[in-house]
């Protein structure tokens, strides 16, 4: 500001624009002088930076004088110079001239003019005059700006008077004092005298404050604005300083921002000739500090409660001595924040200056003002809802192009595409069997068979004594039971669509009519009459196939009973005929117990004693008959019994993914050519080692049909299990061999176009060549595969030909293994038929849909970003967190432990607003959120560890888990009855509404210790039973139709409340009427997880003063904290992002029959549970903030904010998940976790997002609109 003064070509108006522009009275090497070493520091660094822009001569030389003050300085305090007594008393009191003269004259004596010196003390001389001519310059300089502003101030006090041709007219008292105020400075800096502290004047201070008063209150002010003096009582208040200083008031100017509300009664009511009463928008808080004793520390500012009503607060400012605390009252709503907006917060002069803006919606309010609010809102709605149309489109077109199936080989295979045999003249090797009988039980773990703890003593008898042969099955991602059957039959890796068909019971686009597979060439090649009984998903998959069938529904998971007997009363009748070939028996109830309880429940050992039973059935039975068979026919064959799994389940009882629990399945063949040495050691572990022998799922099509005398169907892709045909002949097993590889090598030519035609001719003329060929060094897959494959058909010829030995035999049939391993891990994993143009058409529409949500966020409210500043409108945290989510999508690892990733930014964000002003209530939230992260162990790596979930469910710890439960119960009951006093007035529908939710929350307990059988471990509570059975329904299905009933009851109670009792409330009453359904829906052991999430979500409110003082980028917002707790509350009751998580067991409370629709809904229900959850708690977040306003416009604007923000991160999540998996479609694990996971966003995007939180919002808003809120 100096050097613009000392400008003597300034213009006039900029001498006005100034204003009361403030003079340094220190000179500017005085006020060098009092810094300290780190302030000197940064001044250095300042007046370079000056120095390399400036480009006035007079600026430069100012700057450079300054810079030799400031190095002179910063040498004193580091202790590396100093000026000297003597020479202190030689510069003393010199003017500029006299220095000059004074350094010629040391150079003089230093150049040797003058005789003998001493050299050192003037040389020190000669330095300190460098700096001491710095200084004089810089007086001489600051005498002259002075000069300048008092010619100024004269000029501007004569104008006015010859202008109002008035002369002799004296100037005002202000212009007096500003002039006998400069004289005075002037006066001093031309003596060299020090200008004493300001408080010694403390006068002339106070008639500077009383200037810059009397000036704010000339300023011209909008006619919106208005005095504002009402101080709010500050209580009695001791300060420590008051026995030095006389505590007094500061002096203070305010005015009160005012405008028009345009809500739905203002605008039925008024219009802009007749507009409705104003209402607060903003403060402008000027508070006057002349006198502060501290001016290195600035004055505060803190909002605190207001304890007499909710609708204000109270704004209080807090100074150093001599100032005592001054508070006013002042409308309770957000701030903004955004200094382009009004916002100003500083400290100038003794000044303190706090100007603030109440947020508003600014689109909606200027189309409000225009007289067009519903054109804006259907403008709004038309095109979110475009929007999402397009994005809901490009993401059905991305799905059918990309998720992967295979390509498969048309026809049937028959005999005539057998190989013709290396060995010449070689028949057909005939077959081992002429029946068979598949025992499926559906989610057999292989531990249920093969460990100590496992009941089926029978089987494992059959196992030690060596009748049997057992195998751990490994099965392939997704574990559930239509592809695993589609696997079991045709040998392929399954379509991963066939996961979702899954639950269609009425999907028939699946089958199986038309795709090569073993029963089809049982029932042509083998003439066998199949019989099925059992699991109904084969008849939907065989249409036509089977002669005699008796199928049972595989989604009706609360049975464990039925479900088998109604397999079991067809197993001796059938069995017992002579007209069949192929029997097939599909069992479920071990499977539903597991979703039920998990494999640890009560149920299971006596489930699998029941399935020994009938593996003893069935083993006598064709033992029997095929001692009868052979007896009558000496061509009769004995009859195969194959005891399998189509998958296993997890450690909760679910499956779908690709862990290891869920993939580790069973082989076990009972047969006359299956039985193996018996084992040496028959003790505890003596089957331990087959828990270790793993074989891929898919080897048993090709084993099956060569022991069976079937042609493999064309497309299987497994081998021959080599433990099945030691029976036969080394000739016969090699041909054997042989036609198992040229059925994958036709595969392989399908797939590759590198792998050519192999002639066995001309192999066989050269058989030392082809088999000691190196495959390793052809490039491309097809070729090496067809070299190895030929490989083992030259060692085939040298194993047969004259001289051949066991060696060769060996040799050959290790050859052949190595080509069908390599050539079936190639094809497992490789995957075709990808549509690459609906995938692109699919990503441009789904990134346009991104980039114009993102537009229609930046249009209304704060936006992403301010244009004008080119910075961030949104937090930090929330860039960073979006950022790193991103990121965290391209590593499969991330993507199966997704749950760290928002366990982390929920702590990471409550610590973040406990270090930016938060209270113990947020540390008490981080505690309570610890345990909820510890509750449920999902994920893959650690799904396994430790939790509470293990720990209730031990059943020495029964009663802690229903003690939890009854009390998360009484807490939600408690919740209502809280919420309906202090929000809601007594009437008949409030106590309505609680006498509902009081005895649905009861049903669904006591449909959860129905279901568990846990009344006997209730102890003394068990007498209760007889009391619950007056009160509550006896059966299952009536109780959970009884929960569903009430929760609609409710619905309707609350809604005939909400013309009556502040209807923007309402998500309140949703947030505890909706816990009776998902306590219903979710397992016993989360309803304490309920209990917590209420008990966080509680701690929110009231809303501390630093939600809205705060005004830092750090400080994360609470809607975004509730909405890392919507998606971390998905993992935390323990779902994940394998397809193992979707929890079954609860989707048929109180559904009789199969409904796909009803089912569906439930699942996602359940699975869905917590996030529902928290986004009914983030509309309550914004009815109570805004509960003081109770303004449509105000609603309005901010769920429009939240739902656009929302569908900004969905969308963008959607695009980068998208564009991850075109990348990563030939990844090894696309169907084990990019599939799932593509399948899990289409379910957050469609049902979350769309569903429930854009319909249920909008709902909401539409309803309060109507009724006039």
């Amino acid at each position: 500001m100096n050097l613009r003064l000392a400008n003597e070509k300034m213009s006039d108006e900029e001498v006005a624009a100034m204003g009361n522009a403030r003079i340094d009275v220190d000179e500017p090497h005085q006020i060098v002088e009092c810094l300290d070493v780190v302030s000197a520091r940064e001044l250095l660094h300042d007046i370079d930076m000056y120095l390399s822009l400036e480009t006035n001569a007079r600026n430069v030389e100012f700057w450079e004088n300054m810079l030799v003050v400031a190095n002179a300085h910063l040498e004193r305090l580091s202790g590396k110079g100093g000026m000297q007594g003597a020479v202190r008393d030689v510069l003393a009191g010199k003017s500029l001239d006299e220095l000059d003269e004074l350094e010629a004259d040391v150079q003089a004596k230093l150049g040797g003019e003058q005789g003998a010196v001493d050299v050192d003390y003037w040389e020190q001389v000669r330095s300190e005059l460098v700096v001491e001519k710095a200084k004089a310059t810089l007086t001489v300089m600051h005498e002259g700006i002075l000069q300048r502003r008092l010619a100024r101030l004269q000029q501007s006090k004569d104008a006015p008077a010859a202008a109002a041709g008035a002369p002799g007219r004296t100037t005002s008292e202000v212009e007096q004092r500003k002039r006998q105020r400069l004289e005075e400075l002037q006066r001093r800096i031309l003596q060299q005298q020090p200008a004493p502290e300001d408080r010694a004047i403390d006068g002339q201070e106070r008639d500077m404050s009383q200037e810059m008063f009397e000036a704010e209150m000339r300023k011209d002010h909008d006619p919106s604005e208005a005095m504002f003096s009402v101080e709010a009582a500050v209580g009695t208040r001791k300060y420590a300083w008051q026995d030095k200083h006389r505590p007094r008031k500061p002096r203070y100017f305010n005015r009160v921002h005012t405008g028009y509300e345009w809500n739905k009664y203002n605008q039925t009511h008024y219009d802009k000739d007749n507009p409705p009463p104003k209402v607060v928008q903003g403060y402008k808080f000027n508070i006057f500090y002349p006198d502060l004793i501290d001016r290195t520390s600035a004055p505060t500012y803190r909002i605190e409660k207001d304890p007499e009503s909710d609708e204000t607060s109270i704004l209080r400012f807090v100074a150093g001595p001599p100032y005592e605390d001054v508070a006013f009252r002042i409308v309770n709503r957000e701030w903004e924040y955004n200094r382009r907006r009004g916002f100003r917060n500083t400290f100038d002069r003794g000044v303190l200056q706090l100007h603030f803006r109440f947020k508003r919606h600014r689109l909606l309010a200027a189309g409000m003002e225009l007289g067009q609010p519903r054109r804006v809102r259907w403008m709004y709605a038309g095109a979110l809802t475009f929007l999402l149309l397009m994005e809901l489109v490009g993401l059905g077109l991305f799905a059918k192009g990309f998720f992967p199936y295979k390509k498969t080989i048309p026809g049937f295979a028959s005999r005539a595409d057998q190989p013709i045999s290396m060995g010449r003249g070689l028949s057909v090797p005939p077959a081992q069997y002429d029946r068979l009988v598949l025992m499926v039980v559906d989610a057999l773990r292989n531990d249920f068979v093969f460990s100590n703890e496992s009941a089926m003593a029978y089987t494992q008898d059959l196992l030690r004594s060596g009748q049997a042969l057992g195998f751990t099955a490994k099965a392939q991602a997704p574990t559930v039971t239509m592809p695993r059957i589609k696997a079991l039959m045709t040998g392929t890796v399954p379509n991963f669509l066939d996961a979702v068909l899954n639950i269609a019971e009425s999907d028939t686009s699946s089958s199986l009519q038309y795709q090569d597979n073993l029963l089809w060439q049982l029932k042509t090649h083998g003439n066998k009459s199949i019989n099925m009984f059992g699991d109904d998903t084969w008849l939907r998959l065989f249409p036509g196939m089977f002669a005699r069938t008796d199928g049972t529904s595989s989604f009706f998971v609360t049975d464990t009973v039925e479900v088998d007997n109604n397999v079991t009363r067809n197993v001796r009748p059938e069995l017992e005929r002579d007209d069949w070939g192929v029997t097939v028996l599909h069992y479920l109830g071990l499977d539903h117990i597991g979703h039920l309880a998990g494999p640890k429940s009560p149920l299971m050992k006596p489930k699998q004693r029941e399935m020994d039973d009938v593996v003893r059935t069935i083993h006598d039975i064709v033992s029997k008959q095929d001692q009868r068979r052979i007896q009558q026919d000496k061509r009769a064959k004995p009859t195969l019994f194959v005891v399998l799994g189509d998958h296993a389940m997890n450690e909760i009882g679910n499956h779908g993914g690709n862990s290891k629990l869920e993939t580790s399945t069973v082989f076990v063949f009972i047969g006359s050519t299956t039985k193996s040495q018996p084992m040496a050691d028959r003790g505890r572990n003596a089957l331990s080692k087959l828990m270790a022998t793993e074989v891929p799922q898919s080897n048993l099509v090709p084993t099956l049909a060569l022991l069976l005398g079937v042609p493999i169907p064309k497309n299987s892709l497994g081998l021959p299990l080599p433990e099945l045909l030691s029976a036969y002949t080394d000739r016969d097993r090699l041909h054997m061999l042989q036609t198992a590889a040229a059925q994958i090598y036709n595969v392989v030519r399908t797939s590759e176009p590198s792998a050519g035609a192999v002639d066995q001719q001309q192999v066989a003329e050269r058989p030392a060549v082809y088999a000691s060929a190196d495959c390793g060094r052809l490039g491309a897959v097809g070729g090496q595969l067809q070299c190895k494959y030929e490989a083992a058909l030259a060692a085939h010829y040298q194993a047969l030909a004259k001289g051949g030995n066991s060696e060769k035999q060996v040799q050959a049939e290790r050859a052949y293994y190595e080509f069908m391993e390599a050539a079936s891990e190639h094809l497992s994993r490789t995957f075709s038929g990808y549509n690459l143009g609906l995938m692109g058409v699919g990503l441009v529409l789904i990134a346009a849909a991104a980039v114009g949500i993102a537009a229609l966020y930046q249009s209304s409210g704060a936006g992403l970003v301010h244009v004008k500043s080119r910075q961030l409108a949104v937090s930090l945290p929330a860039v960073v967190m979006w950022a790193t989510y991103l990121v965290s999508s391209t590593s499969t690892s991330l993507i199966e432990e997704e749950h760290q990733f928002w366990y982390f930014w929920v702590q990471t964000l409550l610590a973040l607003r406990l270090a930016t002003g938060g209270q113990w209530r947020t540390l008490a939230q981080m505690a309570m959120f610890r345990v909820v992260r510890k509750w449920n162990q999902t994920g893959q790596f650690w799904a396994g560890e430790p939790d509470v979930r293990q720990f209730l469910g031990q059943a020495a710890n029964a009663r802690l888990l229903w003690l939890l439960a009854a009390a998360t119960v009484v807490l939600v009951n408690l919740a209502a009855w809280y919420v309906h006093c202090k929000y809601r007035r007594p009437a008949l529908w409030s106590r309505t509404f609680r006498v509902l939710l009081g005895y649905g929350s009861v049903c669904a307990l006591v449909y959860h210790i129905e279901r568990s059988h846990a009344w006997t471990a209730l102890g003394t509570a068990a007498q209760l039973r007889w009391i619950v059975r007056l009160c509550v329904p006896g059966d299952l299905a009536h109780i959970a139709r009884t929960v569903y009933l009430l929760t609609a009851l409710q619905a309707a109670a609350s809604c005939a409340g909400l013309r009556r009792s502040r209807p923007h409330l309402a998500p309140l009453d949703a947030l505890v009427g909706i816990m009776p359904l998902l306590l219903l829906l979710s397992r016993p052991h989360n309803f304490a997880v309920f209990g917590l999430f209420l008990g966080i979500f509680t701690l929110f409110f009231p809303a501390h003063a630093s939600d809205t003082q705060w005004a830092g980028r750090l400080r994360p917002s609470r809607a975004l904290v509730l909405f890392a707790l919507a998606h971390a509350s998905f993992f935390a009751l323990g779902n994940s992002n394998s397809l193992a998580s979707i929890d079954l067991s609860n989707a048929y409370a109180g559904v009789s029959r199969y409904s796909e629709v009803l089912v569906g809904v439930l699942v996602f229900i359940s699975s869905w549970a917590g996030p529902l959850w928290w986004a009914i708690a983030g509309l309550s977040a914004v009815a109570l903030e805004l509960e003081h306003d109770r303004s449509v416009t105000q609603l309005l604007a901010r769920v429009r904010a939240l739902l656009t923000a929302a569908h900004l991160w969905q969308a963008s999540t959607l695009l980068a998940i998208s564009w991850i998996a075109t990348a990563m479609r030939m990844h090894l694990f696309v169907w084990s976790v990019f599939s799932p996971r593509y399948l899990y966003q289409i379910a957050w995007f469609v049902g979350f997002y769309l569903g429930c939180g854009t319909v249920g919002g909008l709902l909401w808003l539409a309803a309060i609109v109507r009724l006039g809120a």
